[in-house]
């Protein structure tokens, strides 16, 4: 329970009251309240048992009950009601790109639609058409936001998979019968997205005593439908639970550890390319110490997990060209991080001292820019403002140095957000794409290649501005963009925010072919943000990135 979930259960009251209720004033309310808690610098506790809540603007006397009931019980027991009047396939419409609560509403109101199937139906009967707001445009973007939120069914993003996937792994270490228990499969290899979490169990005695007794704990704590296949001296246990991905179980005998559990490991890929260097199931490989042991055997350097993807690695093991991959502790520093000034939850001086608590020498500011009021973006006096302000805090070196940068909004003719004089003041600017995200392709790279142009950007940011399990990709020419960028000295953004890990591991490797240098940036709005900075180093490893191919701020 934290301010988070808070923010979290005004927000849900506001789009409840926004789907059926007619008092838009009410809903916008809890909205303010919402982002007022969820920007503040202070913690639940604080917000509550200090009365910081108070001073917060929307934050009035129904609101400061609203957050003492939370805080109390863990929800809002007042509103279960209004809660349980939204019919609950509405919750599912929002999840279509492109309808919000004024489309659902309409849509529930003029076709009783309350489910995905429903709404699926209207369209192929092409009751959409005529209704406000809609037309063939908008029915077609519907039909394929539908299919898109089932292809996504059961799929998690890497935090959620690693966390799920440790629980589980603490759980399994308990049983007696099991002697070595580890995370296997996708979550090892750390991907981006995953529809599975594995685990690879070494077991004492039979694997089939311990799996139906597996089984029979999983079906005691609510998890129904578990299955049970075995192959020669592996057994997997394979279950969908009520929500998030599938769990898989291997099981296998001591002596052969190391061997399952590179084939279970993966990538698919991976094992194709191993096997045409010898990899089989003799029994010297099946009863090797460790991974490291049948790399050898097949002579070749031991292969790192997150790099098992695409069977190139094999080919760099092979040759001997195997990457020293880059590591968290290769940043000094790391840029776009965002403040108070803009869309930020904490201060200047707050960011330079969690920051320098990391180890880091140098923090890249980079709030919003004027275009993105919605953000706070900032004026120009309010850039000369924080100039002011950073050049106070670093001549008093409070925390980390402070970089003076700026993530400038790309006008949608390829312009910037300030003019000429003003961006060559900033230490840095990461020029992003914030809207018009779907302009056609051609209009988007004309767009793109003028902004990498520019002699004021140091890097694109978010490049092609996915949110993984939430937006697809604008209309991005990659290679013609990174040829641009090799070709002006501009680094690319890793954005290191597991929502977005863009630019994709997958088109890292080809900018570190044509030189262009990679900055792996946690884009954080708080302190914690900075530790997003894991996810991005991750994702260059898959990508094979070293030091060398790594923005690093000079001066």
């Amino acid at each position: 329970m934290d301010k988070k979930g808070l923010a979290r259960a005004l927000k849900q009251i506001a789009t409840a009251i926004e789907l059926i209720d007619s008092n838009p004033f009410r809903a916008r309310a809890y909205h303010i309240a919402a982002r007022a808690i969820e920007t503040s610098p202070y913690s639940l506790e604080e917000l509550v048992l200090e009365e910081k809540a108070r001073g917060l603007k929307g934050i009035g006397p129904t609101m400061w009950e609203r957050i003492q009931e939370y805080y109390a019980h863990g929800q809002l027991l007042s509103q279960q009601e209004l809660l349980k009047s939204v019919p609950a396939g509405l919750w599912d419409l929002l999840t279509i790109p492109g309808l919000g609560t004024k489309r659902v509403r309409t849509l529930h109101e003029t076709l009783e639609v309350t489910s995905l199937s429903e709404l699926e139906y209207a369209c192929h009967e092409n009751r959409l058409l005529e209704l406000p707001g809609f037309g063939p445009k908008m029915q077609a973007n519907v039909l394929a936001g539908i299919h898109q939120v089932r292809s996504r069914a059961g799929h998690v993003l890497l935090p959620e998979a690693l966390q799920q996937a440790n629980y589980w792994l603490e759980q399994v270490r308990q049983w007696p019968a099991v002697v070595r228990a580890e995370l296997t499969g996708p979550v090892r290899r750390f991907t981006p997205i995953t529809n599975c979490v594995a685990l690879l169990l070494a077991v004492d005695g039979s694997p089939q005593v311990v799996l139906a007794a597996l089984r029979e704990w999983l079906e005691a704590t609510g998890v129904e439908g578990c299955r049970i296949e075995e192959q020669d001296d592996l057994a997997l246990l394979t279950t969908d639970l009520p929500s998030g991905p599938d769990l898989k179980v291997y099981l296998c005998s001591t002596r052969h550890f190391a061997y399952y559990w590179l084939l279970t490991t993966g990538s698919e890929a991976h094992l194709t390319a191993l096997r045409s260097q010898g990899l089989d199931d003799r029994q010297e490989l099946k009863e090797a110490a460790d991974e490291a042991a049948i790399y050898g055997q097949l002579g070749l350097a031991f292969i790192p997990p997150v790099l098992r993807e695409d069977g190139e690695e094999v080919k760099w093991a092979a040759s001997g060209q195997l990457p020293t991959l880059v590591q968290a502790s290769d940043l000094p520093g790391v840029l776009h991080i965002h403040t108070t000034y803009s869309d930020g939850a904490h201060s200047l001086p707050e960011m330079a001292v969690a920051a320098a608590q990391q180890g880091y020498s140098y923090l890249g500011i980079a709030d919003h820019s004027q275009t993105a009021s919605y953000a706070g973006g900032l004026t120009a006096e309010r850039v000369q403002q924080q100039w002011r302000e950073i050049e106070t805090l670093n001549q008093a070196q409070v925390g980390a140095r402070l970089l003076k940068g700026i993530e400038s909004d790309i006008l949608p003719d390829g312009s910037l957000d300030y003019g000429d004089d003003l961006l060559a003041g900033f230490d840095f600017v990461i020029a992003s794409v914030h809207s018009s995200l779907r302009m056609p392709a051609e209009r988007m790279m004309s767009r793109l290649l003028a902004a990498i142009a520019h002699p004021a950007v140091t890097m694109l940011g978010h490049p092609t501005n996915r949110l993984l399990l939430g937006r697809g990709e604008s209309a991005v020419d990659m290679p013609l963009l990174l040829e641009a960028a090799a070709r002006h000295g501009k680094a690319m953004e890793l954005n290191a925010n597991p929502h977005r890990l863009d630019l994709d591991w997958t088109w890292c490797r080809l900018a570190k072919r044509l030189g262009v240098k990679i900055a792996v940036n946690p884009d954080a709005h708080r302190i914690s943000g900075l530790d997003d900075v894991h996810y991005g180093i991750l994702m260059a490893q898959k990508a094979g990135l070293t030091r060398d191919d790594i923005f690093i701020f000079s001066q």
